[in-house]
């Protein structure tokens, strides 16, 4: 049996969102991804014929509309919003365990850094920041993060060819950490654990629109 065999309503809905992977794909379709290799980026260990089964499963169940190469959330989509934002602050609260070498995924951390960018702190000229993490396999160890005034950052994992005007040297786990909230970022710059190298005023400009998670300051139980 595909489904639960019950008339409940929560059953209904566990039968399209509790599938594997399928509450991440709607996370990113809230934080604003709407082609497949933007939703991909997001869940970088899913498998692409996954992740195409699992957006027509949404899309058959009326969550989103698939328009001119988009995915776009429907009305029943957005009113899953508040259910998403209540999983990560119980998570948050909860279950979250400390950031492992398992868990500190290259790829998903600088998608979520780049959705975190305090963008009206940004440099006032076009900056390319180049992230380069130690203890990573070659085809995640270097990213190029573009920053322009008024404009969405672009991730690239291939030099875009601009320059470099800032460097950030650290360890998965570690900026992780930092991204999280368990470390300072100021300790972790402090004790070298994150480097950066390039002009002073970019340097000091990076924790300005170096964005946390927004989970960073939720109280936690003991």
């Amino acid at each position: 049996m595909a489904g639960y065999g019950q008339f409940c309503p929560i059953a209904q809905a566990s039968e399209i969102l509790t599938e594997r992977w399928t509450p991440l794909v709607i996370r990113e379709l809230l934080h604003g991804s709407r082609r497949f290799n933007e939703i991909q980026r997001g869940v970088p260990l899913m498998s692409s014929s996954l992740l195409s089964k699992r957006l027509r499963t949404l899309e058959r169940s009326g969550v989103i509309e698939h328009r001119d190469s988009e995915y776009v959330l429907t009305r029943a989509g957005e009113e899953l919003r508040p259910l998403v934002d209540a999983m990560g602050v119980w998570g948050e609260r909860w279950v979250r365990r400390e950031v492992s070498r398992e868990d500190a995924d290259a790829a998903l951390l600088m998608w979520a850094i780049r959705r975190s960018v305090v963008t009206d702190q940004v440099p006032e000229a076009r900056t390319t920041v180049h992230f380069r993490f130690s203890s990573c396999p070659r085809p995640k160890r270097c990213w190029w993060l573009v920053l322009e005034p008024a404009a969405t950052p672009d991730l690239c994992l291939t030099d875009p060819g601009y320059g470099v005007d800032l460097t950030v040297r650290s360890d998965p786990v570690e900026l992780a950490r930092v991204y999280m909230g368990d470390v300072p970022l100021a300790g972790a710059l402090a004790r070298r654990a994150i480097t950066l190298e390039g002009p002073r005023h970019l340097v000091r400009g990076f924790p300005r629109w170096f964005g946390l998670s927004a989970l960073v300051g939720l109280e936690r139980p003991a």
